[in-house]
């Protein structure tokens, strides 16, 4: 497997793999994806990657090192103040996403990260490797009750909630940037609501 995250033939099968589980699923036929990103070489996909499931982490890890450094510069900035409320929390969280998909109006991240989530060997939460990620999730998911069925499922709910939502947003043909600044608003006002329901009686 190619390791060379910057080649052009990687990132370009990384663009392509992401546009096209975001519309068609994981099941995606990889030569699609070959063909796609303008590859002659039908095992492009296996040199550089190995497998379908090492294409869709790549694709993930892709993203996360966009996000992850500006998640760790919100979260120190956090750390200098009092305690942080829950809605800053989810703003250090998703507010590079939000960047992200305005700096790139066609972006497929979120709804490519919506179709993966529940895909096998995908793991999202506690990864000691996006440290911001998992402090910040951390911080926000204490709040549930402190073990059993009751705190697992409102996790998995709020982890369904953000996708969904971001995929939503993502999908949405902005009219401006007011207008997008007030949907992004929106999707965390409505996060939010799901996050007030952890400190609620089950």
């Amino acid at each position: 497997m190619d390791d060379g995250s910057q080649r052009p033939g990687r990132s370009a099968l990384i663009d392509a793999a992401e546009r096209l589980i975001a519309e068609q699923g994981p099941a995606v036929s990889l030569r699609q994806v070959v063909t796609e990103a303008g590859q002659r070489n039908s095992a492009a996909i296996r040199y550089h990657f190995g497998t379908r499931d090492e294409l869709i982490a790549a694709v993930i890890e892709a993203r996360q090192k966009i996000f992850e450094p500006r998640r760790l510069e919100r979260l120190a900035a956090l750390e200098a103040t009092a305690t942080a409320t829950a809605r800053e929390l989810l703003e250090a969280l998703l507010g590079p996403v939000f960047e992200y998909q305005r700096a790139k109006p066609n972006s497929y991240h979120a709804r490519f990260m919506e179709k993966v989530r529940d895909y096998p060997g995908v793991e999202l939460v506690g990864r000691p490797d996006w440290a911001a990620t998992t402090l910040i999730v951390g911080r926000i998911t204490a709040i549930a009750p402190e073990s059993g069925v009751d705190r697992a499922i409102r996790i998995r709910g709020l982890i369904t909630v953000v996708f969904a939502l971001l995929a939503d947003l993502e999908r949405q043909d902005h009219q401006s940037p007011e207008v997008r600044i007030a949907a992004e608003q929106a999707t965390l006002d409505m996060i939010l609501g799901v996050v007030s329901t952890f400190s609620a009686p089950p």
